[in-house]
């Protein structure tokens, strides 16, 4: 199948328009879906990436909320992924809210190919992606943390282990 240009294109523009909606589908040419980061365990588990983000805050956000919170609709926004294709509610700010729905790039022959990967819906997080939901205008409690946001300290610190090829700049 060959996806031109303007395919991709607008997919990585309206993936941007969409990209931390709770629930949000895309609906281009390629609809990227999300799985769920128990789905990105099954790689990430050995290479350190999955289980230091399990330890993470975005990991337990969802769950860091009282049931009366959880029941707020703008907050959903900021706690959960998104819903997969079966209507699953993915809670806490797993992989997927960072990197892009992942069903199209799920798979290791993809993810071996970083041009690969991002052609079919990875997002390379950088600064913009980290303030949709860290920034000064964000409903408490987060507004709390996010006012302070420091994109270079969370680089620094890391929201989960970075993969090899993500520190050294190469693949």
């Amino acid at each position: 199948m060959r996806i031109s240009v303007f395919s991709v294109v607008s997919a990585f523009i309206f993936a941007g328009l969409l990209f931390g909606s709770a629930g949000a589908d895309q609906t281009d040419k390629v609809k990227h879906e999300y799985v769920g980061a128990k789905k990105c365990k099954i790689c990430h588990k050995k290479d350190g990436i999955y289980p230091s983000w399990a330890k993470s805050r975005h990991a337990i956000a969802w769950d860091s909320l009282s049931t009366e919170k959880q029941q707020d609709e703008k907050l959903k926004f900021y706690y959960t992924t998104g819903t997969t294709a079966k209507g699953e509610l993915l809670t806490g700010v797993q992989c997927e809210v960072c990197h892009g729905p992942g069903s199209n790039y799920k798979k290791k022959t993809i993810m071996q190919d970083r041009k690969l990967s991002v052609a079919n819906g990875l997002i390379i997080p950088d600064e913009t992606t980290c303030k949709k939901c860290h920034h000064d205008k964000a409903p408490a409690p987060l507004a709390k943390i996010a006012k302070d946001f420091d994109f270079e300290k969370a680089v620094a610190n890391g929201v989960h282990q970075m993969h090899e090829a993500d520190t050294t700049g190469t693949k």
